[in-house]
């Protein structure tokens, strides 16, 4: 649960719980018996809170975006922070230790996806380089080296909740792609998404479903519109 409780309507304080914002990080045992705090985020205005973890193929490494600022004046999506740490178990209890701040230069919205097979190759979500965050794309990072890689570039299109698939050969995505050519289909407010694929590299893009088009088995019309979210 979070460590604050916001005066919001229960949709609201649903939707703030998803966000991550307030929450810190828990693990438990497969059946639930036993659990453990791993994060002590502090209480705040604006509050901590965080999305993740994605951990390494291994389990030795995981990784999640930590937000430090809320104002929404001065960063649309507030600012975040990616973490990195080790992963251990002593005498039956984990933690997380050695906590390093890997944040790309230049972002500010940024949220982890998950890891490649090889454990350094992570899928985020990021403004890195953009003016709206709302365009944000789809960036392999190497948390070993810190050199990243745009795989959408597309500023004009939101790209969100990156996936490697379990050989990492390919990225399943949300996107407003499709909608590229309707005024504000990129903007929160108005959004509009499908899951989408493409090869690691970001080439052979495929649109996957038709959520906003009439006519398909999931089509969701006549509604005011669908997002497609994460499909993980």
């Amino acid at each position: 649960m979070p460590h604050f409780a916001p005066p919001l309507f229960h949709s609201l304080y649903l939707g703030w719980m998803e966000c991550g914002l307030g929450m810190n990080i828990y693990m438990t045992r497969p059946d639930g018996s036993q659990w453990y705090r791993l994060t002590n985020f502090v209480k705040s205005r604006p509050p901590n809170g965080f999305t993740g973890v994605a951990f390494t193929h291994d389990g030795k490494k995981g990784v999640w975006a930590q937000i430090v600022s809320g104002d929404v004046f001065k960063y649309a999506l507030g600012k975040w922070r990616l973490i990195l740490a080790d992963f251990q178990e002593t005498n039956g209890v984990p933690s997380l230790t050695n906590l390093t701040d890997i944040t790309p230069a230049g972002a500010t919205w940024i949220e982890p996806g998950n890891f490649a097979p090889d454990n350094k190759s992570l899928l985020i979500t990021a403004d890195i380089g953009l003016k709206n965050p709302q365009g944000m794309d789809q960036f392999i990072v190497d948390v070993a080296t810190g050199s990243i890689t745009n795989l959408t570039n597309s500023p004009n299109v939101w790209d969100e909740h990156g996936v490697f698939s379990p050989d990492g050969k390919k990225i399943f995505f949300m996107s407003s792609y499709p909608f590229r050519a309707a005024p504000r289909s990129d903007w929160a407010i108005s959004l509009k998404t499908e899951f989408m694929m493409m090869d690691r590299d970001g080439k052979n893009l495929e649109q996957l479903t038709h959520f906003n088009y009439p006519g398909y088995p999931e089509s969701n019309r006549p509604h005011r519109g669908s997002v497609a979210a994460n499909g993980e």
